[in-house]
């Protein structure tokens, strides 16, 4: 009988926004740093909503799609059509099967102008998210009159769908035109006002 090593071996997955995987030299593939502003954007919004800051996480995540819009805009602005438009578009309505794109048109207006879920008078009455540490996670479910969803779920369904987007847009004229504009961080500053610090502009 022969001794013989055993030499383990280990599968590791991992995802990250804003990184893709890139070939080198051959068949090597290695993850390099995309270099598009929204994907910071998007990691804050699924850390936030991961660690305890749902309101912050739920208020950007509903805004994403007139990011996303006024982006894809010739003038760099959006508004409700558009808005809806892109949800229409772009979101995986297999996942969001209760609501329409009015509801969460109502439910972005809710949020960031009222503080509230908006007036949900299109397919359900009321929205409920449910927190990491509750013991319950619901993605896609309606109870009665009311759409209940994890917030992390919910969170990563509209950020998987903006960098989906983004990826098959970032070369697309007028997104490029207006990328400039969006609020990013910037490395070193903005020259002439804040010089060797990075700030949020």
């Amino acid at each position: 009988m022969s001794a013989g090593i055993t030499i383990p071996t280990f599968t590791c997955a991992m995802s990250l926004t804003g990184y893709k995987l890139v070939q080198r030299m051959g068949h090597c593939w290695i993850m390099e740093k995309s270099s598009s502003p929204l994907y910071p954007l998007l990691n804050e919004i699924n850390t936030a909503a991961e660690n305890g800051l749902p309101f912050l996480a739920v208020a950007m995540t509903v805004a994403l799609p007139d990011i996303c819009a006024s982006l894809d805009s010739e003038d760099g602005r959006t508004n409700g059509e558009r808005y809806k438009a892109w949800c229409q578009n772009n979101l995986p309505w297999d996942r969001l099967s209760f609501v329409t794109p009015d509801d969460l048109w109502s439910m972005r207006c809710g949020v960031l102008h009222n503080g509230r879920f908006g007036d949900m008078k299109h397919s359900v009455a009321r929205v409920i998210f449910t927190l990491p540490d509750s013991g319950f996670t619901f993605t896609n479910s309606r109870m009665n009159d009311a759409y209940v969803y994890s917030v992390v779920d919910f969170c990563r369904v509209f950020t998987d769908a903006v960098y989906r987007w983004f990826e098959a847009n970032q070369d697309d004229e007028t997104v490029v035109a207006n990328l400039p504009r969006l609020m990013q961080y910037r490395e070193g500053g903005l020259s002439p006002y804040i010089v060797g610090a990075t700030v949020l502009a």
